[in-house]
């Protein structure tokens, strides 16, 4: 194997654990060399609860990437989500230097460096800026001044902050196994990043990434993120309805991907699937309508908070592309037409195959990996550095700590509607004023297919028997 030095991406989610490494090919595309996807343990609502058990399912996923690469990892970059993940927005503006009032690329330079120096709330650290149009003299807005005239240039900043003893959790698990974090990203930013293209970035775009403990939702208007959200709920969701149904939990996920359907006028409802028991004589049977019932009914739910978070963004009516559809539960039978139906609007579901290589485009066509690979991608692009190494390896034990900290689980609510703004201290920069929240208001604008295949993945060691009405064993 050639001696490369691999970027390494890790996404720990609720219900698994994603892991891809790659290089940054000569063509600025990026080349995926290899993914691992993992049970992952420990891990709620995309936050750590267990920090144990979260770095036993890094340590698996990671060390069959070192067993396939035969290199080291010691380093790499993750992401983060969870409903502590929170968007706010702030303005202000500076003067321009120029006598001539002309704005120059260090006028611009100047404003957003000054946002740098914005100091969350307690208990929180800002983790991302992202500058919206700017406005020159309070009045015009633009993509780009520079060259312009005007005695002022402003903007409206969306700052998105993490709670530090959930970001300190990740951080945590990966030391355990003996990784540094190198960087740290927002899901939500990475995995839309990694399936949204820019014509439909302009137009105004939601990209839902369904997990299976929460469902990211970033929106894009005029090329720009406007808005970040993170709703508690996803498909596990959907898990615990069919669980309710008698189905024993090892069975559940392939029964949902399998033979489930987001919308029960489209399943024949004479048709049952016999799923095993307890014991060899024991089973339970449940109709293809039944199944469809269960899931349509949970996912309503789930698409209504959906279009409630895209109303609260206020770009309802403004995404002429529509919905941009990814994460595990976009493998579900018919899910794009449930959305659309539901939603109004047109729906694409997606894989990250954007920024990367022909060669490496098969290895990433499933949902499921558009986090990781929004991760690896949005790394590769920054000139993140990389500490991988084709020394001989070590096993990959997991580092108990002196003293273990129990972790408090606090009480998640289904759904959090409308939260209370975050309380931003003002950076501190020297002669220059700041726009009151009330004064500065800028101006609102306007084949088997590939999914089947992926479905087959999933078939394990288990056999259910799909039985007409009048069909016996």
């Amino acid at each position: 194997m050639e001696n490369k030095n691999y970027i390494v991406a890790i996404d720990l989610g609720s219900g698994n654990v994603a892991v891809a490494a790659g290089t940054m090919g000569a063509d600025g595309k990026v080349r995926v060399e290899d993914v691992e996807i993992r049970e992952s343990k420990g891990v709620s609502r995309g936050e750590v609860k267990n920090v144990e058990q979260a770095a036993q399912s890094v340590k698996e996923a990671v060390a069959a990437i070192e067993e396939r690469l035969g290199i080291t990892v010691s380093e790499a970059v993750t992401g983060i989500s969870g409903s502590h993940v929170k968007c706010a927005k702030h303005p202000y503006y500076v003067h321009v230097a120029g006598k001539d009032g002309e704005i120059s690329e260090d006028d611009v330079r100047k404003l957003n460096d000054s946002m740098r120096n914005v100091k969350a709330p307690d208990g929180y650290t800002l983790l991302h800026i992202i500058p919206q149009l700017y406005v020159v003299d309070e009045d015009e807005e633009v993509l780009d001044p520079v060259g312009m005239f005007g005695k002022t240039l402003g903007s409206t900043f969306n700052l998105i902050v993490g709670e530090n003893n959930i970001t300190s959790r990740l951080t945590k698990a990966l030391q355990k196994v003996e990784i540094k974090q190198s960087k740290l990203f927002i899901n939500a930013l990475a995995t839309a990043e990694a399936v949204t293209f820019p014509d439909e970035k302009d137009l105004g775009v939601a990209v839902v990434d369904i997990g299976t403990g929460t469902t990211d939702i970033c929106i894009y208007q005029g090329g720009i993120v406007r808005y970040l959200g993170v709703i508690p709920m996803g498909a596990e969701a959907i898990n615990k309805d069919i669980r309710s149904y008698g189905i024993m939990e090892r069975y559940v996920e392939e029964l949902k991907v399998k033979y489930g359907c987001a919308v029960p006028s489209m399943v024949d409802g004479e048709k049952l699937i016999k799923v095993p028991g307890r014991t060899p004589s024991d089973h339970k049977e449940i109709s293809f309508k039944n199944l469809a019932s269960i899931i349509e009914a949970r996912l309503f739910d789930l698409v209504d908070y959906i279009t409630e978070e895209i109303k609260d963004s206020g770009y309802e009516g403004k995404l002429s592309a529509g919905i941009v559809l990814t994460g595990g539960c976009a493998l579900l039978n018919a899910i794009k037409t449930m959305v659309e139906q539901r939603t109004g609007l047109e729906t694409r579901i997606a894989c990250p195959d954007i920024h990367i290589d022909e060669e490496s485009k098969e290895k990433v066509a499933d949902p499921r990996l558009s986090t990781v690979v929004g991760i690896l991608v949005q790394a590769l692009e920054a000139g993140v550095s990389a500490s991988t190494s084709a020394a001989e390896r070590k096993p990959r034990n997991i580092v108990k700590p002196k003293e273990t900290v129990p972790v408090v689980e606090r009480e998640v609510p289904e759904r959090k509607r409308h939260v209370e703004p975050l309380e931003i201290e003002e950076p501190e920069v020297d002669d220059d004023g700041f726009f009151d929240d009330d004064s500065y208001k800028p101006k609102k604008k306007k084949k088997k297919g590939l999914f089947g295949a992926l479905k087959d993945k999933f078939e394990k060691t288990f056999d259910f028997d799909v039985l007409d009405d009048d069909s016996t064993i």
